[in-house]
């Protein structure tokens, strides 16, 4: 590293975070110090390790911790500036190297890197997937979906890995599949549950991937679904001519600030009651394709099979226990006729089942209003 100017640092931590993380006091990086290239040198670092990844193959990075550099900055400027000058470089870098923008955020929630970051596009929105604690699958899920609402206004939040053979690998997957981003698995090679990842991707490898990050309904916004006992979380998503609703049961653990840890709390055993309706989905109007359509709904379970129409005001009452979920398809429905509606629902075996329609166009002959699909399919 001699020849990156690297002098070794200690991080300096505030106040509010080593009450909330104690456990900075004590971690290696404090203790022991690190070794942090001179901000001068810090593309030359960067560029010289990507284009040696990228000399072997590698299509991307994941940079993590980048938190780390807030601690930092005494000497340099201060932390912004130390963290401006990193993000300009990796940018860069990534730039030069990785051509497809191969780049994931990670641990970089401070508001210095997510305002320094220029070009990076994907940013984790959460912790870590846990696959060994029970207690952080339920958690998980609701804070992705939450941190999206923030998040999701000028990055892609990436929902995290998963498992697809493990106790909570459909809540999960279901999960990733309406987030609109990245949807990859951290499997153990021949570890894998094929059925499952057929729900998700298809034959060529490609995603059915939603056109916005997955974000809470509206009438989820100041709920708090994963302690008070009586809310389900629900998240909505868009596709080019459905929407896409999730609705899962998140109770029974959360963050303890006491603990400095998310633990179990008391939570009821049996199943919650919610309601979904075509208007969760925020911007579902601008699946309509008629311009006088009266908010009527084709919903589609994926868990169930089950399909029902529901006027604008109507309801469907939904029930699950904990760690259970329910995808839905909405569609907007158009009447062709007195008696004739048409709604279409796309690959229902797919989770995001309506990412698979690319066109839609409706004729009228003879009369009748009659519907063909351009280059419809996903396939």
């Amino acid at each position: 590293m001699e020849g990156y100017g690297s002098t070794m640092k200690y991080p300096m931590v505030s106040k509010g975070v080593a009450e909330n993380e104690p456990a900075w006091k004590n971690d290696a990086l404090t203790l022991q110090g690190l070794g942090l290239v001179n901000p001068k040198n810090v593309f030359k670092f960067y560029n010289e390790l990507h284009s040696y990844l990228a000399a072997a193959g590698i299509d991307g990075v994941k940079v993590d911790v980048q938190c780390i550099l807030e601690t930092l900055g005494a000497g340099l400027g201060g932390r912004v500036e130390l963290t401006r000058q990193y993000h300009q470089a990796l940018d860069a870098s990534v730039a030069r190297n990785f051509h497809d923008n191969g780049c994931i955020a990670c641990m970089s929630h401070n508001t210095d890197s997510l305002y320094c970051s220029k070009q990076t596009a994907v940013v984790r929105a959460s912790d870590d997937f846990y696959p060994r604690d029970p207690v952080s699958h339920t958690i998980h899920i609701a804070a992705v979906a939450y941190n999206s609402v923030f998040l999701g206004e000028f990055m892609q939040p990436d929902w995290d890995m998963f498992h697809s053979l493990h106790p909570a690998a459909e809540y999960h997957a279901s999960a990733r599949a309406i987030s609109g981003g990245p949807i990859y698995a951290s499997d153990a090679p021949g570890k894998h549950n094929f059925e499952l990842l057929k729900k998700l991707v298809l034959p060529d490898g490609s995603t059915l991937r939603a056109r916005l990050p997955g974000r809470p309904t509206s009438d989820c916004l100041f709920s708090d679904p994963a302690r008070d006992g009586v809310s389900l979380l629900k998240i909505w998503n868009m596709n080019k001519f459905t929407g896409v609703l999730g609705v899962y049961n998140c109770q029974g653990a959360a963050w303890n600030s006491t603990e400095k840890k998310n633990t179990f709390h008391e939570t009821k055993t049996e199943a919650l009651t919610g309601t979904v309706r075509g208007r969760d989905v925020h911007l579902i109007a601008e699946a309509a394709a008629d311009p006088d359509w009266d908010g009527s709904c084709a919903l589609y379970c994926h868990r169930t099979g089950e399909l029902v129409t529901l006027p604008y005001n109507a309801a469907l009452p939904v029930s699950l226990k904990v760690l259970e979920h329910d995808i839905f398809t909405v569609t907007p429905i158009k009447v062709l006729a007195p008696g004739f509606s048409f709604a279409p629902l796309g690959l229902i075996n797919m989770f995001n089942a309506g990412g698979a329609i690319d066109g839609l166009k409706y004729e009228v002959k003879g009369g009748a209003g009659l519907s063909e699909l351009d280059d419809g399919y996903r396939w």
